[in-house]
């Protein structure tokens, strides 16, 4: 028998000598139940294919002798919220519209659309690859006491779970596991969990506590540690207050700190041989390096005669817009500039001076930082050469900018989350732009390049829907205008 195509009512079979493939359906069906057989052969398979474009489908029976599921396709089904097999099945089950396998000791998938609570059954060991990936509408899942095993992507993108208790039994979670959860807001770990999950997407998480058994990680005042507290891994990104960094801690580990926009202030134990701490402002403990500020530090930072160094990412602030949803309609709030208002540096100090709040070289030639709390219209001064890498970055409520005839490079990201900038000039001295300048600039209206041969880096205006480049005709403007779909106007 060759094969051949037969279509039953809205379904389309291939046929072969001893199976028949699902092939394609109508795809207006909420409900599709799969017969076990077509024209008496086994229905086995089902073609990826035949779920393209799947805009109504909730409810899905699969046949008995099915031995393939396309997952990935099947997670494209938005509006899924049931799968169901025969009881006969030799490799798969069901239970309350959710895939495992025949002895249910794996969730295999929990569809798309699912809404009310999961309970997963007490026999489950392993929650298997993606398998609650994209249940974004999920806002709880109480998961069994003997569970061992969370594999790849399992709650990726679970975004309105807000808690997940894991039972000390689990000794495994991959590392893109939780990617993605928003909204969650505590995570325990058990005894037996060396390597934690990537954590630095979870924005609402407000606490993280370890077994006090676990030989590896640690947790102290919600924040995760290594075991003897010795590496600071991460602090919650809503975590709020006061960080109190204890005696014990030598390393911080790269972006613990990072998105934290709710911390006002780091208190180090006097006790500490690395650390120390000025007024809330986290530093070495010979106090002549800063380390950090924090987000949501309030106020004017004084900087001291005796501090030499500020590090690369000492100020940190949110740049990212809100992003609201009314009525299906995404709409943006601009986030205000973190609280710090005003840098002021102590005159005898040989490495940093300030001018109206705002921090720059000693000589002058690089303004370093602007404060996110900064309002208003800036006028960088005279003898500025260079705008630092992320200087201005979330400095949301500054309104204008006038850049000085001195000014040659601006750093990557200098400008990336002002928000209210509607207009900048780029002055003919001018010669290179680095990646992501004006990256969510998005009431940036008019970019005007003075100097035709300006470079312009990768991502130079990411999210500037809005922007006019304006230069001279063959000029580097025009042609990255051209390249990046943007409009131009000839000066």
């Amino acid at each position: 028998m060759s094969e051949h195509i037969v279509r039953i009512q809205d379904f389309v079979y291939r046929l072969t000598a001893e199976s028949a493939v699902l092939e394609s359906w109508n795809k207006t069906r909420a409900t599709v139940e799969l017969p076990n057989f077509v024209e008496g052969l086994p229905v086995t398979d089902i073609e990826p294919e035949a779920f393209s474009g799947c805009t109504a489908l909730r409810d899905l029976s699969l046949p008995v002798e099915i031995q393939h599921l396309p997952m990935p396709e099947l997670k494209r089904c938005r509006t899924l919220e049931a799968i169901r097999v025969s009881p006969l099945h030799r490799d798969f089950s069901s239970q309350d519209g959710i895939l495992y396998n025949k002895d249910k000791s794996e969730l295999l998938d929990c569809p798309p659309a699912r809404r009310k609570p999961v309970i997963v059954p007490e026999t489950v060991r392993k929650i298997g690859k993606d398998a609650f990936s994209g249940c974004e509408e999920l806002t709880e899942i109480r998961l069994p006491e003997q569970l061992e095993y969370i594999g790849e992507n399992a709650f990726l993108r679970c975004k309105k779970l807000r808690s997940l208790e894991l039972s000390d039994s689990v000794y495994w979670i991959a590392s893109n596991a939780l990617s993605f959860c928003t909204k969650l807001r505590t995570l325990h770990f058990s005894a037996m969990i060396e390597n934690p999950p990537q954590l630095w997407s979870l924005r609402s998480l407000r606490a993280v506590t370890v077994a006090p058994e676990n030989p590896f990680l640690s947790d102290y005042e919600g924040v995760l540690y290594t075991a003897d507290r010795s590496l600071l891994l991460h602090c919650p990104k809503s975590y709020s207050g006061v960080l109190h960094l204890p005696a014990e801690t030598e390393q911080i580990k790269s972006e613990a700190l990072g998105g934290c926009d709710g911390l006002t202030g780091i208190r180090v134990d006097v006790q500490n041989p690395f650390f120390a701490d000025r007024s809330g402002i986290l530093y070495e403990k010979s106090t002549n390096r800063l380390l950090l500020c924090p987000a949501a530090y309030a106020g004017t930072l004084h900087i001291e005669a005796d501090v030499q160094d500020i590090a690369p990412n000492a100020f940190r602030t949110q740049v990212l817009p809100a992003v609201l949803k009314e009525n299906g309609v995404t709409k943006y709030t601009y986030i205000e500039g973190g609280p710090l208002e005003c840098i002021t540096a102590a005159p005898e100090n040989p490495v940093y001076k300030t001018e109206n709040g705002v921090l720059y070289s000693a000589d002058g030639t690089v303004l370093l930082r602007c404060p996110a709390g900064y309002r208003g219209s800036l006028t960088v001064p005279d003898g500025v050469q260079t705008i630092a890498d992320t200087a201005l970055c979330g400095c949301s409520e500054l309104t204008e900018i006038h850049l000085p005839e001195t000014l040659c490079k601006v750093g990557n990201g200098a400008f990336e989350g002002c928000f209210s900038l509607e207009k900048v000039t780029l002055p003919a001295s001018v010669q290179s732009l680095g990646i992501c300048v004006f990256k969510e600039c998005m009431q940036l209206r008019h970019a005007v390049f003075e100097n035709p041969e300006t470079v312009i880096d990768t991502g130079c205006f990411i999210h500037c829907n809005t922007v006019i480049l304006h230069g001279a005709k063959d000029s580097t403007a025009y042609r990255y205008a051209d390249a990046e779909g943007l409009r131009f106007v000839e000066l």
